[in-house]
């Protein structure tokens, strides 16, 4: 679970979901060309160390001309490591236990067993806890995502469920570069591998969003048996990854192969909100426009804030109606979205709890800004954000 103890399974619990969460989805939003393979596979360990918080991690390749698995990326190894160690692929290997199967190998304290034998590098280290995930590309193993901690019996399914979408999320990155590297070098085929690469993307796009389905599936698991708290933080967390699922699922099927649909983005993420009531309605008003994805998630998670913080705190008995209204610039080089509802209005300056914290952190990830409109009765709120980078 993670090389420091913890106080209460119940906080544990929601401590580690929050950070799974911002995790996943701050990788499900890397573009490929934003890092090369060996920038992703180092930030992919680091991200992952620091989250579960077992100090070594590491990315291991396997090399079909040698025979064997190479550390390509890690953090916390001793120096060498990385670049030139490598693990055996034998069915007695932990690493190489889990290539050959394509499946999870965790392994609580490796002293204890002689099912495997201990690599001289894990030895070197003083490890003892082990979990090894595939990474796959196109259907084959690739190599192996693994953590390591000197603490037996540290790891359990949720930190399996976290490493195996973590290894998934950075399988489809690699694969992509893999074929953006093609797609160049096939220059003298152009028109052909032009429609190859869309229909990749279009396939890789459409499996992120079924990691992410695998991320909802996996917080909703045994919620009943949780607290209250706990219950409310993955219910939020299920929703906004939802939010970011539905934006990879309509690029996957657009017209446009980089951008998404907002209009419809808009529409269908309203209409999977469910207020639990039926006085509530959320009208949806958008014009046509296609937006690069780094700018439709954070903007639409935005709008899932704002609308769900109206759902909860907007209306009484009686019910309401909330408007959602989305339009750009004369240049399109701008967008605005206006939440507004009928409610109980909101006081101002609002008192920023965690949703409206959220909304103007995930503003601030693509230079857009928040404003809170007076009005005679309910509540308005614009955000504006720059369409393209700058």
């Amino acid at each position: 679970m993670s090389d420091v103890p913890t106080t209460s399974i119940e906080q544990l619990t929601l401590d580690r979901v929050r950070e799974y969460q911002r995790v996943i989805e701050a990788l499900s939003r890397i573009a490929p060309q934003a890092l090369t393979p060996q920038q992703l596979m180092q930030h992919v360990t680091a991200q992952v160390s620091r989250a579960t918080m077992i100090s070594r991690t590491k990315v291991l390749r396997y090399r079909p001309e040698k025979g064997d698995l190479l550390v390509e990326a890690g953090v916390g190894w001793k120096p060498g490591v990385v670049g030139n160690a490598t693990l055996a692929v034998d069915y007695r290997s932990p690493a190489g236990r889990a290539f050959q199967t394509g499946a999870p190998v965790t392994i609580e304290d490796i002293r204890e067993t002689d099912e495997f034998r201990t690599p001289d590098l894990l030895r070197e280290h003083g490890i003892v806890a082990i979990i090894n995930v595939p990474v796959l590309i196109d259907g084959a193993t690739w190599g192996i995502l693994e953590a390591d901690s000197t603490q037996p019996g540290c790891f359990d399914q949720w930190d399996v469920s976290f490493l195996s979408v973590v290894a998934n999320i950075m399988g489809v990155c690699l694969a992509l570069e893999r074929a953006n590297r093609k797609h160049i070098e096939a220059t003298a085929e152009a028109v052909r591998q032009e429609a190859q690469f869309d229909m990749q993307r279009r396939e890789l796009q459409h499996r992120i969003k079924n990691n992410l389905q695998i991320v909802v599936a996996f917080l909703s698991r045994r919620t009943r048996e949780l607290p209250q708290e706990v219950r409310e933080a993955l219910s939020a967390a299920t929703m906004r990854i939802q939010a970011i699922a539905l934006a990879h699922d309509l690029l996957s099927v657009g017209e446009d192969a980089s951008g998404v649909a907002f209009d419809d983005y808009l529409r269908s993420l309203c209409a999977n909100l469910d207020p639990q009531r039926s006085n509530v309605t959320v009208e949806v008003e958008a014009e046509r426009a296609v937006i690069p994805i780094d700018r439709a998630v954070p903007a639409g998670l935005v709008v899932n804030e704002l609308v769900t913080n109206s759902f909860k705190y907007a209306f009484g008995n009686s019910g309401g109606r909330i408007k959602v209204h989305f339009a750009t610039g004369s240049h399109q080089s701008e967008a605005c979205i206006t939440v507004e509802d009928d409610g109980k209005g909101l006081e101002l300056p609002p008192k920023k709890g965690l949703g409206l914290t959220l909304v103007e952190g995930f503003a601030q990830q693509i230079q857009g800004r928040i404003e809170y409109v007076p009005v005679e009765t309910g509540c308005k709120i614009i955000f504006c954000f720059p369409v393209y980078m700058t």
